[in-house]
């Protein structure tokens, strides 16, 4: 039986991004389009985002912060390549740009040069899309902004993702994923109401809008493939973030109510909800959700063996609510009884149940890792990287499609690895012309 062809194996794809947008391109490549990551001759800054894979040491090595202004792909400083005879450079041992960079080809390309300017040209002109994060207008004072690139290719797609957008009194900011959180409103609706806003742990700005950028690309794709040609896709992280905080801009429009952080909510028939210590990590329980009661809970503790301290007052949630000492004996049988048991006896105790226990993975290697849904789904693909001399583990398809699947086709690139096939095949340079162009400083 012949092997599926992925979703997007007829398309070319330039990727300029930096942290904000990269996983658009992720995205696109393990769907099966040739993106070809463009870096400039020193490589790309993100290669110096930890952490840092060691020989010996396994994913847990050490971490460098990464920069506070991430937000487009700059002009970097030299990293440095390998030396004959030496080990990997730490451009090369990155696994945030391992991560973000899986499925793509990888060539160097001086934007800031005549000569580089005029190969990129060449290359957006047999290119399908076209996905950068630069502030805006700097690919214009290029010459090789929307307009120029548009005339040049009317079928081409560029994709812009930015902090704010490409207009509006903070089009130029620059914002970092914290920004996003922050001035999408997201921030505002984490962490616990007696404490200051929170930001999410993991770039949760960056790869929303990412993502979103990448849902915009494939509709720009589609109008294009129907009889339309070519647009700027625009897409900002504050607007990504805003979309995703759910109903709380119509809470504030319509009755005039904030959405408020921690455990209690909007008010009036919010979920009653809690993180709890279990004997061996945390589960989060969800007391009382919309269509079920606190009758549902007295029954889950009243199976268990605890039921005989569950208060009869408790089914009325909102008067127990207001009630701080009637809200703390509450608090007080929920720690005592998730406390018994581990999360794995929990989750298979109150999984199917309404309300249900979700177990919150602590441990990365037993609770994801080791989950056996996402073992039993084939989610984890193993990837060699031969120059590490090692095989990494990453997550894969978050969803699954047999007749257009999903692959992590090739580990992240070196700098400049395909700088030879890739201007060969786009362009037809031979090996010699490409010699000079590195010599030049071009590529």
């Amino acid at each position: 039986m012949a092997e599926a062809e992925a979703a997007l194996s007829d398309l070319r794809v330039l990727d300029l991004t930096g942290p904000i947008g990269v996983y658009c391109g992720k995205l696109l490549a393990d769907l099966g389009a040739d993106v070809v990551k463009v870096e400039p001759p020193g490589g790309d800054p993100m290669r110096q985002l930890g952490p840092f894979y060691e020989a010996g040491a396994g994913a847990r090595a050490g971490s460098k912060p990464a920069p506070t202004d991430a937000d487009s792909s700059l002009p970097s400083p030299s990293i440095g390549r390998r030396a004959g005879g030496e080990g990997p450079s730490q451009g090369e041992r990155s696994l945030y740009w391992c991560h973000f960079n899986t499925s793509k080809r990888g060539i160097t390309l001086n934007l800031e040069s005549p000569e580089g300017q005029a190969l990129f040209r060449r290359l957006a002109q047999v290119a399908d899309i076209i996905v950068e994060t630069y502030t805006p207008g700097y690919l214009d004072g290029l010459g090789i902004g929307w307009d120029a690139l548009h005339e040049l290719n009317p079928s081409l797609i560029l994709t812009s993702i930015t902090p704010f957008g490409q207009t509006g009194p903070y089009s130029r900011f620059k914002g970092a994923d914290i920004v996003g959180q922050a001035m999408g409103g997201l921030m505002n609706q984490v962490g616990l109401p007696d404490r200051p806003p929170y930001v999410i742990g993991v770039e949760m700005g960056y790869f929303t809008a990412a993502t979103l950028a990448a849902d915009g690309t494939m509709l720009a794709l589609t109008q294009r493939d129907t009889g339309g040609g070519g647009q700027h896709v625009d897409a900002s992280m504050q607007q990504a973030i805003a979309l995703g905080t759910g109903s709380a801009m119509a809470y504030f429009e319509v009755l005039g109510t904030i959405v408020q952080r921690g455990r209690y909510g909007l008010g009036g028939g919010t979920p009653l909800r809690d993180t709890y210590p279990s004997k061996d990590g945390w589960v989060f329980f969800l007391s009382a959700a919309v269509g079920t009661s606190m009758n549902a809970v007295a029954d889950f503790v009243t199976e268990n063996g605890m039921g005989d301290e569950f208060d009869p007052a408790w089914r009325d949630i909102e008067a127990m609510r207001r009630d701080p000492d009637q809200l703390a004996a509450f608090q007080s049988l929920m720690y005592r009884f998730f406390a018994r048991y581990s999360g794995r006896e929990l989750l298979e105790m109150g999984f199917a149940r309404n309300p249900p226990v979700f177990v919150v993975p602590t441990d990365h290697a037993d609770g994801i890792a080791g989950s056996p849904q996402l073992q039993a789904r084939g989610f984890f693909v193993e990837v060699e990287h031969p120059e590490l001399d090692a095989t990494f583990t990453y997550p894969g398809a978050p969803y699954v499609m047999p007749e257009s699947p999903w692959q992590l086709s090739r580990r992240a690139p070196l700098i400049g690895e395909h700088n030879n096939e890739v201007y060969a095949e786009w362009l037809g340079i031979d090996e010699d012309e490409i010699v000079r162009l590195q010599s030049a400083g071009v590529l």
